[in-house]
């Protein structure tokens, strides 16, 4: 059982007070409040500890271990190759750790001592216009809307990077992409967030606290994270170059912290968000699964950079699994791809097989990821520009990892509600469906929309290797994104509303808090302490509203339950209102029925 923090607020809703034992309020999860016969009203809230605290949630990047010379020019078609070392590991890298790595080599060169012949590799980085060739994205003379105007992409991280607005300044000037304002939310700020524009590019940057509130104080900076933010954002625009960016920095990396994160997003208003991070999966995952049910949003999140594994938030069957391949492109004609050896991907031993899996793969008992992919590997990697805090120079890097895939596919996702809200229809929401039902299942929609990965494996277990179709190291393939968008366009959901203020109906009944408990009984005269069960999926606080409580009859509350005290029970019977509302604003009413008998 999770830890409670529990804090009491009494409501006084009719002519006669509370005749309490403890007053307005305490910090005590044992104290009792009584209720007169006349108020029989009482509201309080409950502040559930995260199922998984102390769960620390990590980034997904990998840096080749070479520092690139500027790219060319923008117009080149040709991708960059370079030699880097084959002795550094790449998950993680950033330049400080490899600028530290040469330090140490030239200060052993100088002290005379041997060093072994360095192993090198090639690496082959693509421009935000090869990468758009490669995978059928719209040219930058598009309409506005097949440049994702009027989205909105959240990029939702821990830490912070101070220079991220002026990494994408740099990033556009020399690709050539659409500059974006920039601006920083302040923490009164009015949400949701004003529609997004409709021919423009903006960079919102946020500040989270841990309680998902927003903040005017910026989170620590740290180096891996900052490289990470810098990627996702910079690709991110790069796929989606008129789309709105709002940038979340979460003030550290745990889960709690960073789920808060995402239901800050939820609050911002409709769009999509995308996770460049995770954490071994656990039992508590599913816990979680409420914060990914908002209206009008598209949740996607890399699935990792270990090979053969399941993360969260990924496994989520409410969250799109992007993983990674290697990608073969040499500027004109058709890719080449292939699975990469460090992608996440496989079968979740908590989550159940969602039902848009169990009607179009086999094979599978539970929740399978990946359910897409894109190019990830960094030595097929994707430039990116850094500037090390308190300097103006820009660096640049090969960026790979399926958080490199991540912001690319949002891209893609934000780029497809752009179109359908052109044409007059809803926003996605979840995709699941139609990736799965409308075009996975369906043979000649499949092989317009994706590029089956078919060769390559990301571990030695028996579905670690990508065959036709459907397979867990890189899902249904990477996107043919002229013929995806079109089935996009027209696939069917169950949004009710368009554009950047959709209020699409999500189902969340799966995760609104329920009441477990419908009756108790007693006998006059005897005491009666019982509980009144309850679930709250998914969430941190839970309001409780109870009316039609009797004279004498005390309430507290746990994580789990509602615990009702009467010392000396009046023979009748009694229909207690209880109405139930989380922190993600879902709603539940009951009646629980007790019945006194007499003695």
């Amino acid at each position: 059982m999770p830890r409670t923090r529990l804090s009491w607020t009494l409501t006084l809703l009719t002519a006669a007070a509370l005749t309490a034992c403890g007053g307005g309020g305490t910090t005590d999860t044992t104290a009792t409040t009584q209720a007169s016969a006349a108020a029989g009203t009482l509201a309080l809230t409950v502040s559930l500890d995260d199922p998984a605290t102390d769960v620390q949630a990590d980034h997904s990047f990998h840096i080749a271990a070479a520092e690139l010379q500027p790219p060319a020019d923008v117009d080149g078609t040709e991708p960059h190759r370079t030699p880097a070392a084959a002795n550094i590991a790449t998950r993680g890298l950033t330049l400080d750790t490899l600028d530290a790595s040469q330090r140490r080599s030239a200060q052993a060169a100088s002290n005379g001592e041997a060093m072994p012949l360095a192993a090198t590799t090639t690496v082959t980085t693509y421009t935000p216009a090869q990468i758009r060739a490669a995978y059928g994205l719209p040219a930058l003379s598009a309409s506005a809307a097949q440049l994702g105007a009027g989205q909105t992409i959240y990029i939702v991280n821990a830490k912070h990077d101070p220079n991220v607005a002026a990494e994408l300044a740099a990033f556009n000037s020399k690709f050539g992409l659409p500059t974006c304002t920039t601006r920083t939310l302040a923490a009164n700020a009015a949400l949701p967030l004003a529609a997004a524009s409709g021919s423009a590019c903006e960079l919102v940057i946020a500040y989270s606290t841990t309680a998902g509130a927003l903040t005017a104080t910026a989170p620590a900076y740290d180096s891996g994270w900052a490289t990470e933010i810098a990627l996702d954002v910079q690709w991110a625009h790069a796929t989606a170059p008129l789309a709105r960016i709002v940038l979340i920095e979460a003030p550290d990396a745990s889960v709690a912290s960073l789920s808060k994160a995402v239901a800050l997003a939820n609050r911002m208003g409709a769009g999509v968000v995308s996770m460049s991070f995770g954490a071994a999966e656990g039992s508590w995952t599913s816990s979680y699964d409420g914060v990914f049910g908002a209206a009008g949003m598209s949740y996607l999140a890399a699935t990792g950079d270990n090979g053969a594994a399941v993360s969260w938030p990924s496994v989520s069957s409410k969250v799109v699994a992007v993983g990674g391949t290697t990608l073969a492109y040499s500027g004109t004609g058709s890719r080449s791809e292939t699975t990469w050896s460090g992608t996440g991907g496989g079968t979740s031993a908590y989550v159940a097989l969602p039902s848009y899996q169990s009607g179009s793969i086999g094979g599978y008992a539970r929740r399978a990821v990946a359910d897409v992919a894109f190019n990830a590997d960094p030595n097929s990697g994707q430039y990116v520009a850094v500037i090390a805090p308190g300097t103006t120079t820009v660096r640049w890097v090969s960026a790979g990892g399926t958080s490199l895939a991540t912001p690319q596919w949002a891209g893609v996702i934000a780029v497809a509600n752009a179109l359908r809200v052109a044409s007059g229809k809803t926003v996605l929401g979840q995709p699941h469906a139609a990736l799965y039902q409308q075009i996975g299942a369906v043979p000649t929609a499949y092989t317009a929309a994706f590029k089956d990965v078919a060769t390559g494996s990301n571990g030695s277990c028996t579905t670690c290797t990508a065959k036709a179709g459907y397979d867990t190291p890189t899902g249904w393939g990477t996107p043919n994104v002229t013929s995806l968008l079109t089935s996009l366009g027209g696939a069917t959901t169950s949004s009710t509303s368009t554009g950047s203020s959709t209020t699409t109906t999500t189902t969340t009944s799966s995760t609104a808090p329920k009441l477990t408990t419908t009756s108790l009984s007693g006998v006059a005269g005897k005491a009666l302490n019982a509980s009144i069960g309850y679930s709250a999926p998914g969430a941190t606080s839970l309001s409780i509203g109870i009316t039609g409580l009797p004279s004498g009859m005390g309430i507290s509350a746990t994580s789990s339950a509602i615990t009702v005290s009467w010392a000396k029970p009046v023979t009748g019977s009694y229909n207690l209102v209880i109405t139930l509302k989380n922190n993600l604003g879902q709603t539940t009413t009951g009646t629980v029925a007790v019945k006194i008998t007499a003695s």
